[in-house]
């Protein structure tokens, strides 16, 4: 019987004669470099397509000498620098942040001169790190902090002098932002497999899931671990590079949220963006496919990781991906889990709510239209289940408690979109406004939702005081349970006090906007007595958040692990300082009177120093963090000397400062 093989077998002998084994005429050059026999399938043969590798095939010389020239091996190499140059290409296309050129005398006294408003400089330009920051609407920082400078400002002659920015205390060969050129040069002389050492890495995996992972569980630790043990065992070419890429990202994050020494935070970040490039590099152009949960779940991670590096304007890039990815596969659909195991409905139902809470985040922080309408999300919530085993990085109870947090915080965003999308009018800025009484109405309302569900919070999580956390000191946790009782406690009780500020932060705004346009005489009658209620829950709560995070950074035992990543603090803190600054003028302009505010106020005025304190001992060498401080000293020190004529210095570097998330 004549043996059929594939066109790729079917050269046989020169005489015609059949050979005595199956052989191909051509193995592909990855088969060749590893040694390992080849079926010759095109064109992707079975081993490079079970590894995820590119298939290639390369005609030596003479078709019948296996001997692999040296000039094969400099075609190789000529090929690795043309497909890294297009990478980087692909990078660059997505938003790769580039250190600006710093702007000369003429340019900076051009600035002043066409500034008729000494707030402008103090927007867009001054507070984020990317060249075009777009659109930042009402419920962003950003948009807050020109409503409160056009107001302590008012009347006065402030100058606005445009700086050039000097990278602090930065010596190393690599830039802590590289030029796309440079990043070229840095990708030439990359070895995009390159890993740490294995105790090293095993040590950041572990990090990544006992501290991270917990907080945001949308990636089962089992398969991870499993994949991770064969990697180690068997090497580089025995995993997919996707999820080589996925080590990579975690690597990166890990190494960025979590710095042992807050002297050293150049050192780490340069590290991070080491792994953040070989994690795109080899995740490639797929990156843009979207064919796999397993791509929704690298793009979430990536959106977190520019988060953390004050990128906004790639994080909301990449979420667009997310989230058209996501409605491809069907992740929001409940009728596409029938007939699913329980391993696969969970992944896409914890993978679908990490969509939306970023959706979320993004929304508030950038103060854009939400991607994921809330009449969208219908999907029943994540839980767990005796298949799904989380033993070898946490105990039961801990497993709970990271499923509670996780369902609690998607209703408290639920919360969030609500304000948005009424209060906020769904970020579009299309210049309709809500009158004071509808804006304390829809308020009260809302106060009431947000009431209902810190009462329905299970046993474990708790809204917590700055008291609670300073009397407990003296205790450390007997166990992993108890201790992420108190972080999730503490993670929880953040977001609550910040949505909160959020949420009462339209009476404030409404009353500055007043006041700044002269119809805000002592005493008015204009102004509803809830509307002063309204403004102590602001308060309050903005005292609770500086409060919480002031105890936990200057805390010297177990309690400053209690903290979410460095920059869910910048967030809360700047909001919440910004909001009490705006309270402390509304008094001194004698626009809110009475001895409850007035008692408050005396409270309040402690807490932009303290909040600059925070910002000084959060990390050193973030530029994000010193120009945040940097914008509150400002603001402090017109609010102490109002009749001072005091410099605002911008600087053209374009630092990010209220976008980032939380």
């Amino acid at each position: 019987m004549i043996n059929m093989r594939r066109s790729g077998e079917s050269q046989g002998a020169p005489n015609g004669r059949p050979s005595r084994r199956s052989r191909v005429a051509l193995a592909c050059d990855i088969c060749r470099l590893r040694k390992s026999r080849c079926d010759g399938i095109r064109p992707s043969c079975s081993a490079c397509h079970r590894l995820g590798f590119e298939c290639a095939y390369t005609t030596p010389n003479h078709a019948q000498n296996v001997i692999i020239q040296k000039e094969y091996f400099q075609a190789l190499e000529d090929r690795v620098k043309s497909i890294e140059e297009t990478l980087a290409t692909m990078k660059d296309n997505l938003g790769a942040a580039s250190i600006s050129s710093q702007t000369s005398d003429i340019e900076a006294k051009r600035v002043v001169k066409d500034t008729n408003s000494p707030i402008r400089g103090a927007g867009l330009n001054s507070l984020t790190h990317e060249k075009e920051p777009g659109f930042l609407g009402p419920s962003s920082n950003d948009h807050f902090l020109r409503c409160l400078c056009h107001a302590v400002t008012l009347g006065e002659h402030i100058d606005i002098v445009a700086i050039p920015y000097t990278e602090p205390n930065v010596d190393h060969a690599q830039a802590q932002y590289p030029t796309p050129a440079s990043e070229n040069i840095q990708l030439r002389e990359a070895n995009i497999f390159a890993l740490p050492p294995v105790t090293e890495m095993t040590e950041l995996v572990q990090k990544f899931f006992s501290e991270i992972g917990i907080l945001f569980p949308f990636i089962y630790p089992v398969t991870f671990l499993e994949t991770y043990s064969h990697l180690i065992k068997n090497g580089c070419l025995s995993v997919s590079r996707k999820w080589l890429a996925l080590l990579n990202l975690i690597l990166a994050t890990v190494r960025m949220s979590i710095i042992p020494n807050r002297q050293f935070f150049t050192t780490y970040i340069i590290e991070s963006d080491t792994y953040y490039r070989r994690a795109v590099d080899l995740y490639g152009e797929q990156i843009f496919n979207g064919e796999s949960i397993e791509d929704v779940q690298f793009l979430l991670l990536l959106g977190q990781y520019l988060h953390g590096r004050h990128r906004p304007g790639q994080a909301w890039t990449v979420h667009t991906f997310v989230v058209k990815a996501a409605f491809k596969l069907g992740l929001h659909s409940q009728n596409a889990l029938r007939d699913m195991p329980m391993l696969a409905k969970e992944a896409r139902k914890r993978t679908w709510y990490g969509c939306v809470m970023i959706d979320r985040l993004l929304s508030m922080t950038l103060g854009r239209p939400a991607a994921i309408p809330d009449s969208y999300v219908k999907l029943e919530l994540p839980a767990n289940h005796e298949s799904i085993d989380t033993s070898i990085i946490m105990d039961n109870t801990t497993a709970d408690l990271s499923i509670s947090c996780l369902n609690y915080t998607i209703a408290l965003y639920k919360q969030l979109a609500n304000i948005i999308d009424i209060l906020f009018d769904h970020n579009l800025d299309s210049g309709t406004s809500l009158s004071i009484n509808e804006i304390i109405s829809h308020i009260s309302s809302m106060e009431d939702s947000l009431c209902v569900w810190q009462i329905s919070l299970p046993h474990g999580l708790t809204i917590l005081s700055a008291a609670e956390l300073r009397d407990g000191n003296q205790q450390q946790p007997t166990g992993n349970a108890e201790f992420f009782s108190k972080k999730f406690s503490v993670m929880i009780s953040l977001r609550y006090y910040n949505i909160r500020t959020l949420l009462h932060r339209p009476t404030l705004a409404s009353m500055i906007e007043t006041c700044r346009q002269g119809s805000g005489n002592p005493g008015s009658q204009t102004l509803p007595l809830v509307g002063l209620h309204s403004l102590e829950i602001c308060t309050e709560s903005a005292i609770a958040t500086i409060d919480i995070i002031y105890e936990l950074v200057h805390a010297a035992d177990w309690r400053s692990n209690l903290l979410e990543a460095r920059w869910f603090s910048l967030h809360y803190v700047f909001n919440a300082a910004l909001t009490i600054i705006g309270v402390l003028w509304l008094f001194r302009s004698n626009y809110v009177m009475g001895l409850a505010m007035e008692q408050l106020v005396v409270r309040a005025r402690l807490y932009p120093g303290r909040a600059i304190k925070i910002l000084a001992q959060l990390v050193t060498g973030d530029p994000a963090t010193d120009r945040c401080r940097n914008i509150l000293q400002q603001l402090e020190e017109l609010l102490d000397n109002p009749a001072s004529k005091i410099v605002f210095y911008i600087i053209n570097q374009n630092l990010p400062v209220t976008n980032t998330h939380g």
